[in-house]
């Protein structure tokens, strides 16, 4: 679908209390050409060569004065024109909102992408959240750091981790198809980069007993079914008391 197809289906949503910024890194294929066109329905764009996409993301944080960011690459799009409208009643002061997502294949059929309800060090190892559906808030950036520019594409991933290991921060799943992403960028088609960013994190910060602890934890949450019992707070303790040498460190979450 191109840029051209994720402006359309942010400038025709029904809902329209957000700020809509493109960043683009001084493409020559037209892209300039295209956004000038739609400069009268953009809050802010540029068009300027940069350090590739997580130092655009993060010239977009600076540039944002929203509440929550949303980040979306050229071709990726809202699932349809309400979906916005659908789920701003459901926000409230969480660190991090998300939702569902489909991707799309070269043969341009929609499949589902389904996140856990709850987000834990396992799911994120298993499989990360999709950045196209989530909002994160602006003053998480401000707070733990922007986006790392030394990765080329699993920095939203290292936030993420950091975010959920390192820092206590509130959470909230909506049960909706917000996004539509394709599957055929450079993160899901290089594989072996985005493998080889994540394990350079993962061993620079997570020792590898964690790692296999953790690719077992959404088994006890499911077991325990979320709640909070005795033997599952043991298991998250030991977990934390691993990576920080204290215990009694326990994730907020918000249903």
């Amino acid at each position: 679908p191109g840029l051209e197809a994720t402006i359309n289906s942010v400038i025709n949503q029904s809902y329209k209390n957000f700020e809509f910024i493109v960043i683009d890194g001084g493409s020559q294929d037209g892209t300039k050409e295209l956004l000038e066109s739609y400069s009268s329905q953009i809050d802010y764009w540029i068009s300027e060569p940069d350090k590739g996409i997580y130092n655009a993301m993060n010239k977009g944080i600076e540039k944002a004065t929203g509440k929550y960011l949303i980040f979306m690459n050229s071709g990726d799009r809202f699932s349809n024109f309400e979906i916005l409208s659908k789920i701003a009643p459901a926000f409230g002061d969480e660190d991090i909102i998300y939702g569902n997502a489909y991707y799309e294949l070269e043969d341009r059929k929609k499949y589902e992408y389904r996140i856990p309800s709850r987000i834990t060090i396992g799911s994120l190892l298993k499989e990360p959240i999709c950045h196209q559906s989530a909002f994160f808030k602006k003053d998480l950036f401000l707070k733990y750091g922007m986006y790392d520019e030394g990765n080329k594409i699993a920095s939203d991933w290292t936030f993420m981790m950091d975010l959920f290991v390192r820092h206590n921060i509130s959470q909230k799943y909506i049960n909706e198809f917000i996004s539509i992403f394709e599957k055929t960028g450079i993160s899901s088609t290089n594989t072996d980069l985005s493998f080889s960013e994540q394990k350079r994190y993962l061993d620079e910060n997570v020792s590898q007993q964690v790692q296999n602890m953790a690719k077992h934890f959404d088994e006890y949450a499911q077991f325990y079914n979320g709640k909070p019992g005795t033997m599952l707070r043991n298991f998250k303790n030991k977990i934390y008391s691993l990576i920080y040498g204290k215990r009694n460190y326990d994730r907020k979450y918000v249903d």
